[in-house]
């Protein structure tokens, strides 16, 4: 019949790893199975912003990574077809003199996970483990996962966090994630020596495309590259795509081109921008019934494109939500009595969670496809727009406006 668990997780990303946390935290056990034979790496770095440092703050992991990454003072935004800059400090006014100044950090993807974990019971990550399928047998409370290397495992809560082609949004009846018709290209430098550069946000903005890079540490750049195409033009190997990524930018002022240059082949890393487009009051009623307690969290519920910086940190507001909701379920049942009552007491609580979430993740996912429409300014009137409406009206606080709630 195969193993037995209360909570399984399947996928060891972020999303995984920070709902696993705040189960431990409420003092609920789980097991996370990750497809790959250790912590993925795919993706270089994240932009923190004030929402993701409070939910990092909740899972008791903030203050391990705040010591070795830069605080970044602000945002500047540079357009190449007008010359337009703006720039947006990240301090704001306090009570009397004093200043507070809204927390972002560059965190490198690695060193994320690598704090989600090390807070984790041993043996809470199982990896080697992908999973082909899900069911659930007639008049069964349990569902059933089937892995890729034969093993069958029984649970009573199922938690996708299976990112954009997730196994378990598609068996509870979601619409696959659909191509915005963008790509990425991302990669981080290390300057053994140290760099000089400003604790900025930097984006550049040309025709079709838009770059930038974030101070990570004192030695360390994370860099970023947006287009309108698709990944299929640039087939092959991490220098392929980046001699790719250079003669997109060979236009762009420096030090663009160089940081690209400088960085090492196993930290580029190139995306087809997805997007699983379900509108708020669908969430819930766009799955399907009968799935018993199961749900999902981060990019397998709600993939969105990078140019808010916001990915990431949905995923751990998510698993904050998530876990608060579940604490308080599974105090008002016996888990280990397990059936049709405790599986509708679940359902309900997934339900209140997804219903908690839903308008501000949907509001962002609507607000970043948009800006990065915008932003690339593939056509002269979107320049236009870009660079003499939106830019001198928004500035770059829209940024912002998104980042400080959680």
């Amino acid at each position: 019949m195969g193993e037995d668990h209360d909570i399984v997780i399947v996928g060891g990303g972020v999303a995984g790893l920070a709902i696993a946390l705040a189960l431990h935290k409420v003092g609920l056990k789980s097991l996370v199975l990750e497809r790959a034979d250790c912590l993925r790496t795919a993706g270089a770095a994240f932009n923190m912003w004030p929402n993701a440092w409070k939910a990092l703050d909740a899972l008791g992991v903030a203050d391990a990574l705040r010591p070795f990454y830069s605080q970044i003072d602000g945002i500047r935004g540079f357009s190449i077809c007008s010359g337009v800059c703006k720039n947006v400090s990240l301090k704001r006014g306090g009570k009397g003199d004093s200043n507070v100044k809204l927390e972002s950090r560059c965190i490198e993807r690695m060193a994320l996970l690598e704090a989600l974990a090390r807070e984790l019971p041993e043996g809470s990550v199982r990896f080697n483990s992908k999973i082909v399928s899900l069911h659930r047998e007639s008049l069964s409370p349990f569902t059933m996962l089937e892995l890729a290397d034969g093993t069958s495992l029984k649970a009573k809560i199922v938690i996708g966090c299976d990112g954009v082609y997730s196994v378990v949004a598609r068996w509870m009846g979601l619409p696959p994630a659909k191509s915005v018709g963008r790509t990425s290209i991302r990669g981080m430098v290390t300057y053994t020596e140290g760099h000089n550069f400003e604790k900025l946000n930097v984006q550049v903005w040309g025709k079709g495309l838009r770059t930038g890079f974030v101070t990570c540490t004192d030695k360390k750049v994370y860099w970023f590259l947006t287009r309108r195409s698709q990944p299929q033009e640039i087939c092959g190997n991490a220098e392929i795509v980046r001699n790719a990524a250079l003669e997109m930018v060979k236009d762009f002022p420096d030090p663009i081109a160089e940081i690209i240059k400088s960085s090492p082949a196993e930290t580029i890393n190139m995306a087809d921008l997805k997007v699983r487009w379900v509108w708020p009051w669908e969430w819930g009623r766009g799955m399907e019934k009968g799935k018993g307690s199961v749900t999902i969290v981060g990019d397998a519920l709600h993939p969105m494109t990078p140019d808010l910086g916001q990915g990431a940190c949905m995923a751990l507001e998510d698993a904050v939500h998530l876990s608060r909701c579940l604490e308080q379920a599974i105090k008002s049942i016996n888990i280990a009595e397990w059936g049709e009552v405790q599986v509708e007491k679940i359902e309900s609580c997934f339900n209140k969670y997804l219903q908690e979430r839903r308008w501000r993740v949907s509001s962002i996912t609507s607000a970043a496809f948009v800006i990065g429409f915008v932003q690339e300014g593939s056509s002269r009137f979107t320049r236009f727009v870009r660079d003499w409406i939106f830019f001198p009206l928004f500035s770059m606080r829209y940024i912002l406006y998104f980042a400080e709630s959680c």
